[in-house]
């Protein structure tokens, strides 16, 4: 049995993929149907089992232990200060002498030093929520959710929050009762925010359809993130 990288769980690395694919923590708890709590548990064992500053260093560390080729949405490095630590296990000695450390200049100095920590920790946090761009996700639907139309044709269609790659889609059924008949071949709009396709719905039956549901995530940004799991469901008179 092949030991998993950097010992971690099945459940870990699932979260750090998405992570590498350009998901941030919402997203990521969205497309598995966890909490957010649930997500930043596992990130932080993740963290501390590959010693990475960050979740997205993690995520680099692990896409790059499973695909030497990965390039990922964007470069993740691990901090010197983390590097120098795996390195070196050692631990720091520190001033034993009382009176000299907090001497007429220690304490002003020590506070200055964790301010600047705490400023720099910050700054840190906001770049990286700020760098990390929120996933696509739906913005309507037709039929609109728990509409009631009439038997017979119906355009199906679904619009996203931006420009989706082209050709590039999944229409997922739940189950083959309540997937509606449709053609499968999705018209992609000019400005190419919405597909449309045509289907065919008989009276009394209730419909469900995702767009996008894990494993089948193929409506994806052009760069690359796959959109929020969307369900939509309606019935026809």
């Amino acid at each position: 049995m092949v030991e998993a990288p950097f010992g971690l769980s099945d459940k870990e690395r699932e979260v750090l993929r998405l992570l590498a694919r350009g998901h941030d923590t919402k997203s990521a708890a969205a497309t598995l149907r966890l909490s957010v709590h649930t997500v930043n548990e596992r990130l932080r064992e993740a963290r501390l089992k590959t010693r990475a500053g960050s979740s997205r260093a993690a995520a680099r560390l692990l896409a790059e232990q499973e695909d030497p080729e990965f390039l990922g949405p964007s470069k993740f490095v691990v901090p010197d200060r983390v590097a120098g630590a795996e390195q070196d296990g050692r631990s720091k000695r520190w001033p034993t002498d009382g009176s000299r450390f907090l001497s007429h200049w220690g304490i002003p100095m020590l506070t200055s030093a964790i301010v600047a920590a705490v400023i720099v920790a910050g700054t840190h946090a906001d770049l990286e929520k700020r760098s990390t761009p929120a996933a696509p996700h739906v913005v309507s639907t037709s039929p609109a959710p728990d509409a009631v139309v009439g038997p017979g044709q119906i355009a199906l269609s679904v619009t996203f929050d931006r420009p989706m790659r082209r050709q590039s889609y999944s229409f997922v059924r739940k189950t083959a009762e309540t997937y509606p008949e449709c053609d499968n071949r999705p018209e992609q709009s000019a400005d190419r925010r919405t597909f449309r396709m045509i289907c065919n719905v008989k009276s009394g039956r209730r419909y469900e359809i995702w767009f996008n549901s894990p494993p089948y995530l193929n409506f994806v940004d052009d760069g690359g993130a796959p959109a929020i799991p969307h369900g939509l469901r309606f019935r026809a008179r």
